[in-house]
């Protein structure tokens, strides 16, 4: 596929093709070289280092799933938003494991903490909007969620899952947080 025009934007498109088909680590500038039929040599004014390029991919990638999620939220509040939220969630990690795995490696911690962690506090904020909720209750609920989701995805292994199942567990947690929310208001 030859490029009349090669631009950062063709690049990381490009990578994150490459990425869906052999993971993060995968990923490699001569690949992409071969890909868009230009020398190895002329990808680096558009992506620097291959650490640059991975980065700048799984932040396109953090983008995109941010976007879903923000999208989920509309018009939508309390467990219709929260159940939303999972759907977009599970249809994300599931879909886009590859991506979404990524998202909790190491290397990526302060792109997922700038680009969902933030998100998704305000999202439950805005979610539990009932009760005035601090900053390490908003946390333990992301981190609840995030690692069922990740467990999700270990187990499904690329499998459809059972939507039913997965709304039955979203409603499970909420009515579990709520319950938890109205103890905690009642003894203040």
């Amino acid at each position: 596929m030859r490029t009349t025009r090669l631009n950062r934007e063709i690049v990381i498109q490009c990578a994150m093709e490459l990425v869906y088909e052999s993971g993060i680590n995968g990923l490699r500038l001569n690949k992409i070289a071969e890909r868009l039929d230009v020398k190895s040599p002329s990808l680096y004014t558009h992506t620097g280092s291959v650490t640059e390029l991975r980065q700048a991919v799984i932040h396109q990638a953090m983008q995109q799933f941010r976007e879903e999620l923000m999208d989920s939220l509309m018009g939508r509040a309390k467990m219709g938003a929260f159940l939303e939220l999972g759907k977009t969630w599970m249809n994300y990690a599931n879909e886009q494991s590859v991506f979404f795995t990524a998202f909790y490696n190491n290397d990526y911690l302060e792109l997922y903490e700038k680009n969902i962690s933030h998100f998704l506090q305000s999202a439950f904020k805005r979610i539990f909007v009932d009760w005035p909720l601090n900053n390490e209750e908003i946390e333990q609920i992301e981190r609840i969620m995030t690692n069922y989701f990740c467990g999700q995805v270990d187990r499904l292994n690329g499998q459809p899952y059972v939507e039913a199942e997965l709304i039955s567990d979203l409603e499970i947690f909420y009515q579990g947080i709520v319950q938890n929310l109205e103890k905690v208001s009642q003894v203040c």
